[in-house]
């Protein structure tokens, strides 16, 4: 009787709502077919969204329109008809003025009382979009600076690791063998070495992908709340807690990924506790007794020397050995010279995109950036090429805002070069890196294509001191 009422109440509080109007003012794309995909409804945030307008898609099927892959090239509502379920994901639909739109659509299946498909409903969001009330809502609260929840996003934040770098090339390696994986990974390296790329990467890899990725910053949160965010309370645990309890981050990842950068500087009290739950696989709330059940793969990045926090006694050798199954080292950018020119002309490329500019980049420039050491890594080298190519003001990148910035002699202020004393220097680098990589004169030598007596000789002249 109870229920009779409450679906009499709901019939009377929804009789004098137009539905069609409602759907036509959401700001998300909403698209309707019927079950063998002929397209019924688009609404104004679909069209303004895909750039599509009502009488090209209307009355159409959505097979038809993918397989011409003008309008978009692939649908999700042709997904939920293929597998009879609902169906989300993230996608390339089409370029539109050089520009690249990309979506995230769900389509839900409606079924008739004998099973079959009658209709299907897909929204559409703009990923753009979709980033921006992401960000507004993690940046709601002081809270949320330090954590970030991707459920169904792929993880991809499409930061490609770059450079050709013989270490980066075995960290790529290692990625594509572990990712599929479910072992837990420790990545270490300097701050803006590009830690959470590589962390990114692994989850778009694995097949927990289309899970929950949760990422927690151990130092953004207060050390009298991380616990109860990592953990979860029940009610009545502390004072401010909430009624009703919180489940911790841990449980909001439970058949995801969770990501726990700079895992160094995690409280000694609560590593005994994150041991626990790696190695029961089971987490206890604040103030709670139940053990809940957890599969959840950990990635764990810290740019500290964890081996000298156990020295220290800061940091648990057995909690060491439990996160590092599979360690991932990223060296500094100053280590892998050979890698900054690559890095430069794609991030150049890409931000003169992403701010319409075209500009020109002097050889001059590539100088510049490879003589500074970069101690902020690839986070400083990125940050310093945005801001030039926004302020540039001709046709050419400014060579002298680079020298200026970092600290060098720019193009008007610099010294005569003597042509011998630059052969000189030269030399001496070519012979310093040859030494560095092979470790013996002998192998150098063979290396750069001299016999051994030429490179004594030169090490000599240069003051070059023998390997050890």
């Amino acid at each position: 009787m109870a229920k009779l009422e409450s679906k009499n109440i709901t019939n009377d509080l929804s009789k004098d709502i137009d539905f069609r109007e409602v759907v036509d003012n959401l700001l998300d794309g909403v698209l309707v077919t019927n079950g063998e995909g002929t397209t019924l409804y688009v609404n104004p945030s679909y069209c303004r969204h895909s750039d599509i307008q009502p009488e090209e898609i209307l009355g159409r099927s959505v097979f038809d329109i993918a397989r011409e892959g003008v309008l978009f090239k692939h649908s999700v509502s042709a997904d939920v008809i293929r597998s009879k379920r609902k169906v989300s994901g993230t996608g390339f639909m089409r370029t539109i003025n050089g520009k690249n739109i990309n979506g995230y659509a769900s389509g839900v299946p409606l079924f008739d009382k004998d099973g079959n498909i009658r209709l299907v409903v897909s929204s559409v969001m703009d990923i753009d979009e979709l980033k921006t009330r992401f960000d507004e809502f993690r940046n709601s609260s002081a809270e949320n600076d330090a954590i970030q929840i991707y459920e169904n996003f792929g993880g991809d934040s499409g930061r490609p690791l770059l450079g050709e770098d013989p270490a980066i090339i075995k960290i790529m390696r290692i990625i594509a063998m572990a990712a599929p994986t479910d072992v837990t990974i420790l990545i270490t390296g300097e701050s803006g070495v590009g830690k959470e790329v590589v962390a990114d990467r692994i989850q778009h890899l694995s097949k927990r992908r289309d899970k929950p990725y949760v990422k927690v910053n151990c130092t953004a949160i207060p050390a009298n709340l991380l616990e109860s965010e990592l953990f979860g309370y029940e009610k009545g645990a502390f004072t401010g807690a909430r009624s009703t309890g919180k489940a911790g981050l841990f449980e909001i990842a439970n058949h995801g990924t969770i990501l726990l950068d700079e895992i160094g500087d995690l409280p000694i009290e609560l590593q005994t506790k994150l041991l626990r739950v790696l190695q029961e696989k089971e987490v206890i709330r604040l103030g709670g007794t139940k053990p809940i059940s957890l599969d959840v793969r950990v990635i764990a990045a810290t740019n500290a020397n964890l081996r000298q926090k156990i020295q220290e006694g800061k940091f648990r050798e057995d909690l060491f050995y439990r996160l590092s199954v599979i360690p991932i080292h990223i060296p500094p950018l100053r280590e892998r010279k050979g890698d900054i020119i690559p890095i430069v002309k794609h991030y150049f490329n890409e931000y003169c995109k992403k701010h319409n500019r075209s500009l020109i980049m002097p050889e001059s420039a590539y100088v510049s950036f490879e003589s500074y050491d970069w101690p902020g890594n690839v986070r400083e080298l990125q940050n310093v090429i945005e801001y030039i190519v926004i302020c540039s003001e001709d046709q050419y990148f400014n060579v002298n805002k680079l020298a200026e910035i970092l600290g060098l002699p720019s193009a008007e202020n610099a010294q005569p070069v003597n042509l011998h004393d630059a052969v000189d220097r030269f030399e001496k680098q070519l012979i310093e890196n040859a030494l560095k990589h092979t470790g013996g004169v002998r192998k150098a030598a063979s290396y750069l294509g001299v016999d051994p007596s030429t490179i004594s000789r030169k090490m000599k002249k240069h003051g070059i001191r023998p390997p050890k």
